[in-house]
């Protein structure tokens, strides 16, 4: 006699499993209360699901570029290259997935190859935002994304549109 058989044998277990006179399940009207408060949540829940991906997205890119920032100074302590092919941070796979990372346009403050600004670029996503960093003149660091409606993104013009700081 197998564990189950003895188990359905036991007269408590009988007693448990049988249902009570009156007792035949759920109403409709019962289940229709049902149905309509899962509705009611996965409305009010569903829309703060939408961005997360994106939200998550952006802030590993954010971090990426402000380590990659980070390793420039280190670099530049210990007396070594700080061009943007030396700091390894900029080159993090992980943390920029879904974006290509490049050395800043223009002539930054440290010089031409210098690691001290850089921009990650949206390649593949739509619905990203390209997002930058560098060290100003007085050694403080900028940051500016191109679209600030999106994840990631604080717009800096009035309506919400446009470019933005992060």
């Amino acid at each position: 006699m197998t564990l189950i058989e003895v188990f359905l044998k036991n007269k408590r277990v009988q007693k448990t499993l049988s249902t009570k006179p009156g007792e035949e399940g759920f109403s409709l009207i019962e289940l229709v209360v049902v149905i309509a408060v899962l509705a009611i949540l996965s409305a009010v829940a569903i829309p703060s699901f939408t961005n997360v991906q994106a939200n998550a997205r952006a802030s590993a890119v954010q971090n990426g570029l402000v380590n990659g920032i980070k390793e420039c100074f280190v670099l530049q302590a210990e007396n070594s290259a700080t061009t943007f092919s030396a700091a390894k941070s900029f080159a993090s796979p992980k943390a920029f997935r879904g974006f290509e990372v490049k050395q800043r346009a223009g002539d930054p403050p440290q010089g031409g190859d210098s690691c001290f600004g850089a921009i990650a670029d949206a390649d593949s996503n739509a619905n990203d935002s390209d997002f930058e960093i560098y060290m100003d003149g007085d050694g403080v660091a900028v940051k500016t994304c191109s679209h600030g409606e999106r994840a990631g993104c604080t717009a800096t013009a009035a309506d919400g549109k446009g470019a933005g700081t992060w």
